[in-house]
């Protein structure tokens, strides 16, 4: 039997399909089905779960952080008591305010309770902040007699602060003709200041 030939009459939807279009287009249909499905579900998926897989890996990085920050808090704050207990317990500290302002004011107070202790007198008192190196410096000028410079001197070696004496000068008073032991004398004191 003979095959028809098709001819222009004859029109392609007319026409019998073979097998092997039929398996091209399955075969077709199958692809494009499979990379829609690929598109559509697999890589938002894909996507998904790298997605959450990095932030579980983050949030698992955080909390490793949070656990070292933790136990050197807690570490830090143990040693801080220490060294607390440690300058609570010594004879001299050094001064602590919450401004430069006031740590000068302290520096005046202590050095006036040393010279009144002293049994000295005070002329002239000035007292600032050194900006910026934690420091607070003082001049003073006072008179008295040898045994209350001495014991000023031991006053600010040995007293509860720590103070450096940077200058001393000591003059017999001129201006005290027949009082021989009253000395004139000048310091320059420094202290170191904590900020607060």
């Amino acid at each position: 039997m003979e095959r028809p030939v098709a001819g222009p009459e004859t029109s392609m939807l007319t026409r019998p399909t073979t097998t092997r279009e039929r398996r091209v287009v399955v075969w077709g249909v199958a692809i494009v089905l499979v990379a829609l499905l690929v598109v559509r579900g697999v890589m938002p998926f894909a996507e998904r779960w790298r997605l959450r897989e990095s932030q579980l890996t983050a949030a698992r990085d955080r909390a490793a952080q949070l656990a070292g920050l933790e136990q050197a808090t807690t570490q830090l704050q143990q040693r801080a008591t220490i060294a607390e207990r440690a300058l609570s317990g010594a004879l001299r500290r050094v001064l602590h305010a919450r401004s430069e302002a006031l740590a000068a004011s302290a520096l005046q107070a202590l050095l006036q309770d040393a010279v009144d202790g002293a049994g000295m007198i005070v002329n002239r008192v000035e007292v600032g902040p050194e900006t910026g190196n934690g420091q607070v410096s003082a001049s003073l000028s006072v008179v008295g007699d040898v045994h209350g410079l001495a014991t000023l001197l031991s006053t600010l070696e040995r007293g509860p602060r720590v103070l450096f004496v940077e200058r001393l000068t000591v003059v017999q008073n001129s201006a005290l003709r027949g009082a021989p032991d009253v000395l004139q004398v000048t310091l320059a004191v420094r202290a170191p200041v904590v900020i607060e």
